[in-house]
């Protein structure tokens, strides 16, 4: 696969390939700035994974709220808190509460803002329209990267972040959608953090 992406690469003329990845991290660039400029944003999320025959596995859907390094993501099924140090995710299914460190893994792929910055490293990038929106593809330089392929698709007029397609090495994709992009909202520091009182009989799990 790799050395087929790379013949594909070669065959493109050099100054198209230098301009799409050019304008795709331009456009990644300001897809950042804007939710940082905006401070406090709320939005609805939904969250639907796929496996690898592409059958629906699990849909899930609620809103997060997003201040820079800080979330919470409260979906029917599942919930999670970070405050920038510590993330905490709740599962109701099997009523249990996880604790990480913010910077681990499983916290960071959950921030928007994280996943259109981590990806610049190890993989290439390319950019064209789809559907009316800017989608910016990601394809892993390493066969054996569990993302191998990662799609964000930006509405260029408001430079936000409209949806994302995570592709998992035969473990199937997820789609996340993300509409009714609320800017400067005010949300308390508590609003990130998990509120354990309320889930008396969940066993907390601390995973750091």
């Amino acid at each position: 696969m790799r050395k087929y992406i790379f013949l594909l690469l070669m065959l493109l003329p050099l100054p198209l390939l230098a301009q799409n990845v050019a304008g795709a991290n331009a456009l990644l660039d300001r897809a950042v700035a804007r939710i940082k400029a905006d401070a406090a944003v709320q939005m609805d999320y939904s969250y639907s994974v796929y496996d690898d025959e592409g059958n629906l596995s699990y849909r899930d859907k609620g809103i997060m709220k997003l201040d820079d390094g800080r979330y919470a993501l409260l979906m029917d099924n599942m919930k999670v808190w970070c405050n920038g140090k510590v993330q905490w995710s709740y599962m109701k299914d099997v009523d249990e509460i996880y604790i990480t460190d913010s910077d681990s893994e499983e916290a960071e792929n959950l921030s928007p803002l994280y996943i259109m910055e981590k990806y610049r490293t190890g993989y290439t990038v390319s950019l064209k329209e789809r559907d009316g929106l800017a989608m910016v593809t990601f394809l892993s330089k390493d066969s054996e990267e569990e993302v191998n392929k990662l799609e964000l698709f930006i509405d260029e007029k408001t430079e936000r972040l409209a949806k994302m397609f995570i592709y998992m090495q035969e473990q199937g994709r997820v789609e996340v959608s993300l509409d009714n992009y609320k800017a400067k909202c005010s949300f308390a520091k508590k609003s990130y953090e998990c509120p354990v009182k309320e889930f008396p009989t969940a066993e907390v799990i601390d995973m750091r």
